[in-house]
């Protein structure tokens, strides 16, 4: 994946763009469309936009965060993560096909957009150690996480206090899969 994207640090100046952001998901839509997407309380937020600057394409939102493991009533954690809070692409380009590899693998524009975000986090990981990249998947987004060797969480791991079977009983917009990507695996 050497084509460079347009993905640049999202400021006041591109919040007017994200009026016409519209990926399917209405909690994705909003945090774009307001104050957190700015705020540095939340994470930093990154835009892919269209080589004239005119269009938000897709987003990510990256924090910290950690994974612990919880056996019995005891919580201990086992690695710092950096949390990719949201990563959405306009619905405009869902499926889109950037390239295809020699074996006829279909790489997507998410899957760039992905790429640039996990680069972005390892850029990170060399000032500061962790061992995981965490997030919660949408239903829409599972396939293109486990398509990029992301990991369910096992039962007896978190890294919310949140519990996960109250994900069943939500609206499509608010199910998600916890999931993680172990940076050291052997």
């Amino acid at each position: 994946m050497s084509e460079k994207l347009n993905v640049v640090l999202y400021d006041a100046n591109y919040q007017r763009l994200a009026s016409s952001f519209e990926s399917g998901n209405t909690y994705l839509d909003g945090f774009l469309r307001d104050h957190r997407a700015l705020e540095d309380w939340f994470g930093k937020t990154y835009v892919l936009l269209s080589d004239n600057n005119d269009t938000i394409i897709g987003y990510y939102n990256i924090g910290t965060g950690y994974i612990e493991q919880v056996s019995g009533s005891n919580r201990c954690k086992i690695g710092g993560s950096v949390h990719i809070n949201c990563l959405a692409l306009d619905k405009k380009y869902h499926g889109l096909a950037q390239a295809v590899t020699p074996d006829g693998v279909k790489i997507n524009l998410s899957d760039f957009l992905l790429y640039d975000c996990i680069q972005r986090i390892l850029g990170i990981r060399e000032q500061v150690g962790f061992s995981f990249i965490t997030l919660c998947s949408t239903k829409q987004g599972y396939s293109l996480y486990k398509r990029n060797d992301f990991e369910d969480l096992d039962n007896d791991l978190h890294f919310s206090v949140e519990d996960p079977a109250a994900h069943d009983a939500r609206s499509e917009d608010d199910w998600c899969a916890f999931m993680y990507l172990p940076l050291d695996a052997e």
